[in-house]
């Protein structure tokens, strides 16, 4: 099912894999859009389908690109290779990888030291647990299978709770019940480790309440639970244990910064690039439209900056690899995507909007006038909404209802922000 948003901009609600087919031989301009990055991102089901690494999506998305068409997809760090070598596997052909480089990303690691005291290593009395049950299982000649069928179990549960392997488990108190009465056995003995071994389930280590509170971040309501250990906020402490001490300091990820972004373009066939150029209309990137924040030629690294122009510190060293290089386009950005560019239709809102500046100079770059952009996930909408306001046509397709009101809702009262620290 299509519907038309507004002159020239098309919606088609569906999966991308039935739409796709129903579209023309070559008839798409440029391909923008932002697939899931496959990771899971906020524990969305549309983040881990494997979608963007299909090489039959991408096939079709070089079926209907116009011969010397480019492709602009984003990526996370960690995923793009297997969406970059899925499309190369489909037929395009990699020209370059562009980095979106930006100042608000939220460092999404663990803190070791942290994890260490919170950790909680129960599994030497797990596995005394375990190991009893199975030799209760055995004494009153009862199998796992028959365990399992007991509770209208499936899948190896029996296994779990009589294994000395890495997957033992306890079972729960109304499991370890049912059992006894069951089979018979007598649990006076391992009774009391089976109750102290529950009670520990979903609680942080001992050392973890010892703790030493550093600060509190300012003006954050206080959360209940252990000084806020399991809410958002910001508590820092100092190692309680000698093992978390070690490794104070140590983290397990790097701060996010930038998202890849593939520059990938469809062959010509028997022509060249000039030729296919002057017979299909596509083929050349617009480089005078899109030029570095003083006037430079493009480069394949975006900055994303985010405070003003009159407030930004000289030492800002977003502002000094701008200034050095004269080549890097940079966007004014927020801290996060600004109010007015996150939709939000009856509670629901996308979680990874992109900038409506970032997709404008996108679109800006390989559409030729009025030219046909493709949007195979068009999210909340923000390609759809760049290429209206860059005078282009522009097709998306979204598959989950919820978003597709979000691009209705875009579409209907478009957000126009400068591009460059251009007036508005």
């Amino acid at each position: 099912m299509s519907e038309n948003l507004t002159d020239g901009i098309t919606l088609g609600i569906g999966d991308c894999l039935d739409m796709l087919p129903t579209l023309a031989d070559s008839s798409v301009d440029a391909i923008v859009t932002d697939p899931p990055y496959e990771i899971g991102v906020a524990g969305q089901a549309w983040d881990s389908t494997g979608i963007a690494y299909s090489v039959p999506m991408w096939t079709e998305c070089l079926r209907v690109l116009k011969p010397g068409g480019h492709l602009l997809a984003f990526g996370a760090p960690r995923t793009y290779h297997r969406m970059a070598v899925a499309a190369e596997d489909a037929g395009f052909r990699v020209i370059d990888q562009i980095d979106w480089i930006y100042t608000h990303g939220k460092p999404k690691g663990a803190d070791l030291a942290r994890a260490i005291d919170r950790h909680r290593d129960d599994r030497e009395q797990v596995l005394q647990v375990t190991a009893w049950l199975a030799a209760a299982r055995d004494e009153a000649g009862w199998t796992n299978r028959r365990i399992e069928a007991l509770f209208g179990f499936g899948g190896g549960m029996g296994n779990l709770w009589t294994t000395q392997g890495k997957a033992a488990i306890v079972p729960r108190m109304e499991q370890w019940e049912r059992m006894r009465e069951a089979m018979g056995f007598d649990d006076a003995e391992i009774l009391p480790l089976v109750i102290e071994l529950n009670t520990r389930k979903r609680t942080v280590g001992e050392a973890f309440e010892r703790r030493e509170i550093i600060s509190r971040r300012q003006g954050a309501a206080e959360p209940a639970g252990l000084y806020g250990a399991m809410s958002g906020a910001r508590v820092k402490s100092r190692a309680a244990s000698e093992s978390a001490r070690r490794w104070e300091g140590w983290n397990t990820a790097l701060k996010p910064a930038h998202d890849p972004i593939l520059l990938a373009r469809k062959s010509t066939g028997y022509d060249s690039l000039v030729g296919g150029v002057l017979r299909h209309g596509v083929g050349g990137l617009n480089v005078a439209a899109c030029p570095a924040s003083q006037g430079g030629w493009p480069a394949n690294v975006l900055l994303g900056h985010d405070c003003p122009e009159d407030e930004c510190l000289s030492e800002c060293p977003v502002r000094e690899v701008a200034r050095s290089a004269r080549t890097f386009p940079v966007f004014r950005l927020n801290s996060r995507t600004p109010a007015g560019e996150r939709i939000e239709v009856d509670g629901v809102r996308h979680e990874t909007p992109k900038p409506l500046a970032l997709m404008r100079w996108l679109v800006r770059l390989v559409t030729p006038p009025g030219g046909l952009v493709l949007d195979p996930f068009a999210g909340s909408g923000a390609t759809l909404e760049a290429a209206q306001l860059e005078g282009f046509r522009a097709l998306g397709i979204e598959r989950h209802e919820p978003y597709a009101a979000l691009c209705r809702a875009r579409l209907a009262k478009p957000f126009a922000q400068p591009l460059f620290g251009e007036a508005s």
